[in-house]
């Protein structure tokens, strides 16, 4: 396996870091829908599959009822880890413990930077 491999899982199967906000998964679901595809695929960490970016896709994907998405799997060592927010400093290890214990961070707390993957465009058709 790469350090960036694209596969396609069931969302349940994720583990969120952080809350969304539903007016954003509203528009993401928008999105999806008027396309009838899905666009970016979320970000996770391989070991543990906890959501390093894309809750609000995650969101989505599950009031859609999909039974699979698009997911890229990172080595969390390749990821660089910062903060959205001035007043929170997140680690790996507490990123990783929140999945785990689904003790969420607020919205847009956690910033992972990734290495560009490819574009792609799967049709929803496929996901269902």
């Amino acid at each position: 396996m790469t350090g960036t491999d694209l596969i396609l899982i069931s969302p349940s199967d994720l583990r969120p870091t952080e809350a969304f906000h539903p007016d954003r998964v509203r528009a993401v679901i928008a999105l999806i829908v008027a396309g009838q595809a899905w666009t970016q695929p979320i970000c996770v960490e391989r070991a543990s599959l906890a959501i390093l970016d894309g809750h609000h896709r995650h969101a989505a994907a599950l009031q859609l009822g999909l039974a699979r998405v698009p997911v890229r799997m990172f080595d969390y060592e390749r990821v660089e880890l910062g903060s959205w927010r001035h007043d929170w400093c997140p680690t790996r290890l507490e990123v990783l413990r929140r999945a785990r214990d689904g003790d969420l961070y607020p919205p847009k707390t956690t910033r992972h930077t990734f290495t560009a993957g490819e574009t792609i465009s799967i049709a929803l058709a496929r996901l269902t």
